[in-house]
């Protein structure tokens, strides 16, 4: 899996209290989605139909029984990708929102490809799941990726429902992206890594400080 190495780098090991960064219970396949692409490292686990397949199996989404790997479809994994990146928009506004302020390069709104959220899942349907004892629940309605996609979705709902979801972001750093949970007291988190990309972006802002006062010197002499 190419991004075993990097969420090693930046997580505890899983015994002991939780992992930095890492999401709680379901949420976590939601992280995992959107960090299928690794901006700076260069690679996608989502390249091709029978990858998103393998993804989805993976972690507990397949394709449904009776349904072989061949039925994802190249449309199919346009759309993963399409819900992948809508929901990369938000996750970023989150880290954006932070009222310690956005590292350069950061969105100021859900903007761009969030956009994109509300007709992606409007192509997806659900139904309603009633329990023998009585309990009514909104499930996938059909198999197949569009209902995988659709149980994503319905992640994202739980998790709005009972606040964690505005505590999953995307790093603000532009050439980084990468999603992941604040657990700060104050929800303030705008970093993937405070030592890895806030220190950059701490380097970014002395040197550009630093080159305005030279500026200003200079045109002073």
């Amino acid at each position: 899996m190419p991004n075993d190495g990097r969420q090693a780098s930046r997580l505890r090991p899983a015994a002991g209290p939780p992992r930095i960064g890492a999401a709680p219970g379901e949420l976590a396949i939601v992280q995992r989605f959107v960090n299928t692409l690794d901006i700076e490292a260069g690679t996608d686990e989502l390249d091709s139909p029978a990858a998103l397949t393998t993804w989805l199996e993976r972690h507990g989404l397949g394709v449904g029984p009776g349904r072989p790997a061949s039925a994802v479809t190249a449309a199919d994994l346009r759309r993963a990708v399409a819900l992948r990146e809508a929901l990369r928009g938000v996750l970023r506004s989150h880290a954006a929102g932070a009222s310690v302020g956005p590292a350069p390069g950061a969105v100021a709104g859900a903007g761009g490809a969030g956009r994109e959220l509300p007709g992606i899942a409007a192509a997806l349907r659900t139904r309603l799941e009633v329990s023998d004892d009585g309990r009514v629940a909104v499930a996938p309605a059909g198999s197949g990726t569009a209902a995988a996609l659709a149980r994503i979705l319905l992640i994202v709902a739980e998790a709005g429902s009972n606040g964690t979801w505005s505590r999953l972001k995307a790093c603000s750093a532009a050439d980084c992206q990468w999603v992941f949970y604040d657990r700060s007291p104050t929800r303030t988190g705008c970093w993937c890594s405070m030592r890895i990309c806030g220190s950059r972006s701490k380097s970014r802002a002395y040197r550009g400080r630093a080159a305005g006062r030279a500026g200003t010197s200079e045109g002073d002499g």
